[in-house]
């Protein structure tokens, strides 16, 4: 499904249902609003799926809608429209609280690819906690206040630096550019090539703090010479799964029999943190493009609220659950 033509579809029908409920209040007295009304309720449902499912910054969406709520309200003021004066003045409260929640307290994020498997799949819809880390800006993420920074073994939601446009190599790689194989930057060079003005939000593990040594050799992590504890628990056709340890952090990690020549070696810079995907031999993650900046990390992942995987699939409650 092309979800960018299902985002614009809905936004051009609900702003002509708009126009359409304003024309029929101020010209025929309302006698069209409430079929209009009925006619409007799933589009913003099909708009917010489809923003969900085109990861895109929520936060940007929110702020917008809610400015525009405003400016509905203060217009029916100004031309005296008690209907829709009361409608965009419940509207904006909702949406100010709403904005106000989402950007210091949680945020939703749906899972939309297969690289923190076996945990998390595809449809999970997931709380994260915007204050561990600290206060966060409603429109962009500059942190306002610091409160704590992730640690070894957090799942976080971030914002890549190969998926913003704005960005280069040098971000990603801010003191061992001079290091990198060409394997290394022409890997980075394509994954930028799909980069956004606003960037696309990802989720993975911490396995390396600022200042660690990170090496990946033979499927396995050792950081600081120290490999992470694995625990064989079981095996289903070519897939392994073992239980990871980092710190008290216990969790699930999935490989497979393929050979993936992913062996380097990484000094963890200052400010940065290194991830990976739980679903090793399928995940795109530091190992290929590079670290994140603590500047770019949105929250800590903490609980699944909802599966939810197709436009017409009924959503679930059964996975809900905190995240390891």
């Amino acid at each position: 499904m092309n979800f960018e033509l299902l985002l614009i579809i809905s936004i051009l029908i609900l702003s002509g249902l708009f126009f359409g409920w304003v024309y029929s209040e101020i010209k025929l007295e309302g006698k069209f609003n409430k079929i209009i009304n009925w006619i409007s309720f799933p589009f913003p449902l099909l708009a917010l799926y489809a923003i969900f499912k085109l990861n895109l910054d929520f936060g940007y969406v929110l702020v917008s809608i809610t400015a525009l709520a405003f400016l509905v309200w203060v217009t029916s003021a100004f031309f005296n429209l008690h209907s829709l004066k009361k409608e965009g003045r419940s509207f904006f409260t909702i949406l100010f609280l709403i904005t106000i929640f989402r950007s210091f307290i949680f945020e939703p994020f749906q899972i939309p690819s297969e690289s923190m498997l076996p945990q998390l799949e595809i449809g999970d819809f997931l709380v994260v906690n915007k204050y561990s880390y600290g206060l966060k800006n409603p429109i962009g993420n500059k942190t306002l206040f610091n409160i704590g920074s992730p640690q070894r073994g957090d799942v976080i939601v971030f914002t890549p630096k190969h998926t913003v446009c704005s960005s280069n190599l040098k971000s990603a790689y801010p003191d061992s550019l001079n290091l990198l194989s060409n394997q290394q930057r022409f890997n980075w060079q394509r994954y930028y090539e799909s980069c956004t003005e606003l960037g696309v939000k990802y989720i993975k593990r911490v396995v390396g703090l600022p200042g660690d040594e990170v090496v990946y050799q033979n499927k396995n992590f050792f950081i600081n010479g120290m490999p992470l504890k694995k625990k064989f628990m079981n095996q289903e056709s070519n897939e392994f799964i073992f239980e990871e340890t980092q710190a008290s952090k216990n969790y699930l990690v999935r490989q497979t029999d393929k050979n993936r020549n992913l062996n380097n070696s990484w000094k963890v810079p200052e400010g940065h943190y290194f991830v990976s995907g739980d679903n090793r031999d399928n995940s795109l993650d530091s190992r290929s493009w590079g670290f994140v900046s603590e500047e770019d990390v949105s929250g800590k992942a903490s609980f699944i609220w909802m599966h939810w995987e197709c436009l017409g699939c009924f959503p679930k409650f059964s996975r809900n659950k905190f995240i390891k």
